[in-house]
């Protein structure tokens, strides 16, 4: 899905532009870390971490999902 097309993966995109953010990000090592350090950084308004909660924390295949998308998202920022 196009991050132009949903707004959460748009925000997370603006925070991996950060070399020092996307580092920060790679050095962790649980997905409780990971979804920590999205859920709780300042770029993320309330209602994204909703959606971050409704759409992918409700269940274990989507928390997989997210973690894949930010991953691809940082893959596709290195290149």
């Amino acid at each position: 899905m196009s991050t132009k097309n949903d707004p959460l993966m748009a925000k997370v995109e603006l925070i991996m532009e950060s070399p020092s953010e996307r580092n920060k990000y790679l050095g962790l090592e649980t997905f409780e870390d990971k979804i920590n350090f999205l859920k709780n950084h300042f770029i993320l308004k309330d209602v994204e971490i909703r959606m971050l909660e409704r759409k992918y924390l409700l269940s274990p295949s989507k928390r997989e999902e997210l973690i894949e998308e930010v991953n691809d998202l940082i893959k596709r920022m290195d290149l």
